[in-house]
């Protein structure tokens, strides 16, 4: 004899998965200890990336030095005081360039913090039995798989019913795996763009490069960014679903046919994928 509540069973398992796999979502994302460890565990490859920007900051300064030599109106005591205060400045961005970016870093991830809260404080799906069914079914199936209602010997509704759940829980598995594969591929964006910081700063030094090191800081501040932009998509979730499962947008809304979950997961996997995107717009690193 099949039963409804084996149902109940899958979507209960299905459900725990979706939180975990969420729960290490946002810890990800508000973990600043794993950037810091990650940039210093190449204590070697950081100290010979920043000897090599100090040797382009020179060779940037003498390019700049002698271009601008050249137009003896130009050369006074001011403007040739200016030049070495910038390649001063230019050097000090590029010895501390990682202090510079992880501030930047923290600085944001702060946000995320104050949006997130901890992470025992937010599910993927949340709410009582009957909320968790309706992600998968309908309403009216929702209310026969938490009653627990016998569906008779030949009866393979449930059967079916439970076919449904699992594939729509596996899809939305996936969308949390893909979600993890993002934000684990911008950490490491960052440790790269991190490492790499002597290098972009260093063009500080020569006036006709300086836009390079400007653009650099966009595009990692954009990077940044884009952990705020995150959390408020996977925050928000959860009020959206509820919201549609709760019949909010009218009587013929997606939520009777049990797909709500489904579509507003896909979305979410849409918005992750564009987080990038939409954070170097807001940027300008475009």
């Amino acid at each position: 004899m099949w039963s409804y509540g084996q149902c109940m069973d899958n979507i209960k398992n299905i459900v725990r998965e979706l939180n975990t796999m969420f729960s290490m979502l946002i810890e990800l994302l508000t973990n600043d200890g794993l950037l810091t460890t990650a940039t210093t565990s190449l204590p070697n490859l950081v100290a010979a990336i920043k000897a090599m920007a100090i040797t382009l900051c020179v060779m940037f300064f003498l390019i700049d030095f002698f271009s601008k030599t050249l137009h003896l109106q130009w050369v006074t005591w001011e403007n040739v005081l200016m030049l070495f205060i910038k390649l001063v400045v230019a050097k000090v961005c590029v010895d501390n360039a990682e202090l510079f970016t992880t501030i930047l870093y923290k600085g944001f991830n702060s946000f995320v913090g104050a949006i997130s809260g901890t992470v025992t404080q937010y599910s993927f799906i949340s709410g009582d039995n009957m909320t968790k069914a309706q992600y998968f079914v309908s309403a009216s199936d929702a209310s026969l798989i938490v009653n627990d209602t016998s569906a008779g010997f030949l009866n393979f509704q449930p059967v079916l019913m439970n076919l449904q759940i699992t594939i729509q829980g596996l899809i939305m598995k996936i969308v949390l795996i893909l979600a993890n594969v993002v934000v684990i591929a911008r950490l490491f964006e960052l440790t790269v763009y991190t490492m790499i910081a002597p290098v972009p700063l260093s063009t500080f030094a020569c006036e006709g490069l300086s836009d390079v090191g400007k653009g650099f800081l966009k595009s990692y501040a954009a990077v940044s960014l884009q952990s705020i932009v995150l959390a408020l998509m996977f925050v928000s979730y959860s009020a959206i679903n509820n919201a549609l499962i709760s019949g909010h947008i009218g009587s013929t809304n997606l939520t009777l046919s049990g797909i709500s979950g489904l579509i507003t997961t896909l979305t979410l996997a849409m918005g992750v994928m564009q987080s990038g995107a939409w954070s170097r717009k807001i940027c300008g690193a475009m």
